[in-house]
């Protein structure tokens, strides 16, 4: 009884789940039936494009040659060849004059060609002629012509055109005349920018006349006018800046963010879209809008009366949001059959009177797999309420033999159903269990989940999926042990059951047992389960590591496979450290640490004078004796000869190097300069071995004050870093509308946030942050009712989180001041510690009194040195670090103690 009942708790809960998750997807309905305050006419968005300027990205390589149509406009340069045959045979080359005409011989005189198309000239030069040649060429009646006259295209002039304004790149392109259109242009000129507008591209000729394309016509209806959009030398494509953007979304056929220019108003932007869907309310729909010193604000639109009045329309703002809401939707002419256990699930129309035999039948009955013990009639009441009721398909169907079910049912429990009414008919496998299975894994031939016979014993599935028939296969396997991990009832761990495969394999009756549904059967190849000897050798060779020990391997074929040694390596001798095994009476091991000569020529040495190895040695190549490698530091970014420079004295100084660089390029910025130090190997993790740590400095001031405080001395490895200048400012976060500004020097963190549209509603202003160049942050200071702004360089990036938004990366949180070659507020970056702030600021001032070095912790604790030789403690973000100067200790705790009052 126990069981049934711990049993019966689960099933019912996968019931009511089951019950409640299907029975969501009968009704759905586009509003809150009890207006609960939430917006159900909101669905899940799509993402919105603006449209058309995919286009461009969209059509193929830039065209610069191609076929000439009838309807191609003559330009000055263009070759043509007029030819007559017949009984007449002529041909005249001709060319386009600069001033617009062809001449043709023999008194045939001047043609002009200024806005006259191919297809036109032919007509041209065929009269022309045929008063020439009239009794070969007649016109009038060509079947008593006996000359023909045709014109042809020999050679288009090459057309300077100049595209400027909103395209990727602006500048002189030259371009055939055979392909000269506009969107051909555009393409060449890598597309318009999405703040370029694509209803008002301007084309001013030569003549100063300036014609208007809108490439909406060409994008909605495939339609262009090909003599405004055919490009003439000399003309000057010009994309402006568009001036109206509104987005469009909801029941439309294409959601997307449309251009729209003078008067357009809401039933232009619908045509843009497509149209409306089917499903689209029009008693209301709204936009969403944002007015200068209003703010935001919401319009609601009647668009059924706006559409029933020809002369109505309603006017839009840049920047207008219009949402087209669906109708409600409630289906009620019909009911539902779900479940595995049916064979046809879906949605039926309802017919008054129908019954639950009624629905079956027409879904073709009954699985073989149905669970007859229970089945749900889910039914909505008026009130749109769901009632679940149970029922047994006992009492209707009986399996009359595999596969098929007999209805046996009366009227009484055959029961009428009602519309929008939903039969749930569930699966055994659903209600009693799926399939058992078993699960084959390792060093076998045939891996994977298996399902699990009545009576399958361990060595039936080995047998038949293990692949240890083959005898290859099987010596390659681990035979001593494998394991099979099963599941304990009712706790989430695993049991392990160990057993010898060889003997499983050989017939043991011992090493067999009957699987159980879930276990997970593990064969472990030799290869895993073999430890294999290793050496390692470190020093100075090329590639120091860890390398398996091969069979008769000496120290010479290591010192090869490491790649050999180094210049600077001291190549008599090497040093191994060595693991014996201690006696059993010991119980320890011993280690020895031996010298061995390493020959000159070891590569080619007799094996007797080669040192073999053995498992586990450790091999250290030292250096030359009193040699020290040159110290090279590199210069990269805009520096005139940037390279890598050996530092000619120990102490030798950024200004130094900067100058033997030839100091820097017009376009250098030394406010963003970085230096990048590696720190000592030995002093470093294992994980931080690879890593460079950034140095703060302040290269401007360095080259103004050689061999002052901020011309730091550098350091073997050492990389300066000078970006060149990036003439701007980018603003993002929460603010309108997140841009890169142009620089404009003496303007405030004010100025940008205002060009960028403001602050947004949810904007933390007060935590603002700039990042200045050289990774250096700053952040709005407070002085009793004043604040005031941090100072804008060229690169800085102003950052406006979100109210209670969590930045991951800390940025501004780590202050360090006092004592120190460049006081700076540093990026907080975590597992950091003490000695990474002060290497970024460039080390401690030679005044520094670092034997007492006090951090002030964000809760209002400190953390104090006092003296200790180990100092370097976590910094959480949000620390102040304050080295205090020689001799002014009690000068520093007096000017605590006065803040804290």
């Amino acid at each position: 009884m126990k069981n049934n009942i711990s049993l019966f708790k689960p099933i019912s809960i996968l019931i009511l789940w089951l019950v409640f998750i299907r029975g969501s997807s009968l009704i759905s309905f586009a509003e809150d039936q009890k207006a609960s305050g939430k917006n159900p006419e909101s669905k899940k968005e799509t993402k919105i494009f603006a449209f058309g300027y995919d286009i461009f990205r969209e059509l193929p390589e830039p065209i610069t040659e191609g076929p000439v149509d009838e309807e191609y406009l003559l330009s000055p340069g263009d070759e043509i060849i007029v030819t007559v045959w017949g009984q007449l045979n002529l041909e005249y080359p001709l060319t386009v004059s600069e001033d617009g005409y062809i001449d043709i011989p023999d008194e045939g005189g001047r043609v002009f060609t200024n806005g006259v198309s191919l297809k036109e000239l032919k007509r041209l030069v065929a009269e022309r002629l045929s008063q020439i040649y009239s009794s070969y060429i007649n016109l009038e009646n060509l079947a008593r012509s006996t000359a023909f006259v045709d014109v042809k295209l020999a050679k288009v002039r090459k057309l300077l055109v100049y595209v400027v304004g909103e395209v990727e790149t602006q500048g002189v392109y030259t371009i055939s005349s055979s392909v000269a259109t506009l969107l051909n242009l555009l393409n060449n000129a890598g597309g318009v920018k999405e703040t370029g507008s694509l209803r008002e591209i301007k084309i001013r000729r030569a003549d100063g006349k300036v014609d208007v394309v809108d490439l909406y016509d060409f994008l909605i209806t495939g339609r262009i006018d090909t003599r405004k959009a055919r490009i003439r030398y000399g003309d000057y494509i010009i994309v402006p800046l568009k001036e109206k953007s509104v987005t469009i979304k909801g029941e439309v056929r294409r959601p997307g963010i449309y251009e729209v220019v003078g008067k357009e108003g809401i039933k232009n932007l619908i045509q843009f879209a497509g149209g409306l869907n089917s499903n689209a309310y029009l008693k209301r729909s709204q936009i969403r809008r944002f007015e200068i010193g209003v703010g935001e604000k919401f319009i609601d639109l009647d668009l059924e009366s706006i559409f029933n009045d020809s002369k109505r329309n309603f006017d839009l703002m840049d920047g207008d949001e219009v949402t087209i809401f669906p109708n409600i939707v409630v289906r009620r002419r019909l009911v539902e059959i779900e479940g595995e256990g049916i064979k046809r699930h879906g949605i039926y129309e309802y017919r008054a009177g129908m019954t639950v035999k009624d629905l079956i039948e027409q879904a073709e009955g009954l699985k073989e797999c149905v669970y007859l013990e229970r089945a749900d009639l889910v039914r909505t009441e008026e009130d749109f309420s769901k009632r679940l009721t149970i029922f047994s398909l006992k009492n209707l169907y009986k399996k009359e033999k595999p596969g098929h079910y007999v209805y046996t049912g009366d009227d009484e429990k055959n029961f009428a159903l009602k519309e929008m009414d939903q039969i749930i008919i569930y699966s055994s496998y659903e209600m009693e269990g799926k399939d058992k299975h078993v699960t084959l894994e390792g060093h076998v031939k045939e891996r994977g989940p298996y399902i699990l016979p009545q009576n399958m014993t361990l060595y039936d599935l080995i047998f038949s999926r293990g692949g240890f028939h083959d005898e290859d296969f099987r010596k390659r396997a681990y035979l001593e042990l494998a394991h099979v991990f099963r599941k304990i009832p009712g706790e989430l761990e695993e049991r392990v059951i160990t057993f010898n495969l060889g003997k499983l394999l050989e017939g043991f009756p011992e090493e067999n047992m009957p699987l159980e549904d879930s276990d997970r059967v593990i064969i472990y190849s030799y290869e895993t389960m073999e430890i294999k000897p290793y050496v390692n050798i470190g020093g100075l060779v090329k590639h120091p590591g860890t390398y398996q020990l091969a069979e008769n391997m000496n120290l010479e074929d290591l010192i090869l496979l490491a790649g050999g040694l180094r210049p600077d390596a001291y190549k008599v001798e090497a040093v191994i450290a060595r693991t014996g095994r201690g006696t059993e009476e010991e119980g320890q091991r011993k280690i020895a640490t031996i010298v061995v000569p390493v020959p000159s020529d070891f590569a080619i040495a007799p094996d007797e004078e080669k040192t073999p190895l053995e498992t586990y040695d450790k091999i250290v190549i030292r250096n030359l004796p009193e040699w020290e490698p040159l110290p090279v530091v590199s210069v990269e970014g805009q520096a005139k000869y940037p390279g890598s420079y050996s530092l000619e004295v120990r102490e030798e100084r950024i200004s130094s190097i900067i100058r033997r660089a030839g100091g820097l390029k017009k376009e250098a910025f030394p406010e963003g300069a970085v230096l990048f130090r590696r720190k000592d190997i030995i002093e470093m993790s294992q994980e931080r071995q690879a890593e460079s740590n950034r140095v703060a400095i302040n290269l401007k001031k360095a080259l103004e004050n050689p061999g002052g405080p901020y011309d730091i001395v550098l350091k073997d490895d050492d990389r300066l870093f000078v970006p060149y200048n990036p003439g701007s400012v980018e603003a993002k976060g929460a603010v309108r509308n997140p841009s890169i500004i142009q620089y404009r020097k003496g303007k405030g963190l004010d100025y940008y946030i205002k060009l960028c549209g403001g602050y947004r509603r949810d904007a933390d202003k007060a935590n603002t942050i700039v990042c200045l160049p050289g990774n250096i942050a700053s952040k709005k200071k407070k002085f009793l009712f004043l604040r005031f702004s941090p100072s804008i360089l060229p690169g800085s990036i102003i950052e406006v989180p979100f109210k209670g938004e969590d930045r991951g990366v800390k940025i501004g949180d780590v202050e360090v001041r006092g004592a120190i070659r460049n006081p700076s507020l540093i990026i907080y970056r975590d597992d950091e510690r003490l000695d990474y702030y002060i290497d970024f600021c460039g080390g401690y001032s030679q005044n520094a009194d670092i034997g007492n070095i006090v951090i002030h912790l964000p809760d209002g604790s400190t953390i104090e040195r006092k003296g200790a030789l180990s100092f370097d403690p976590d910094i959480p973000p949000g620390s102040i670090i304050e080295i205090p100067f020689k001799g002014k200790k009690e000068l520093r705790n007096a000017s605590e103690k006065e803040g804290m009052k």
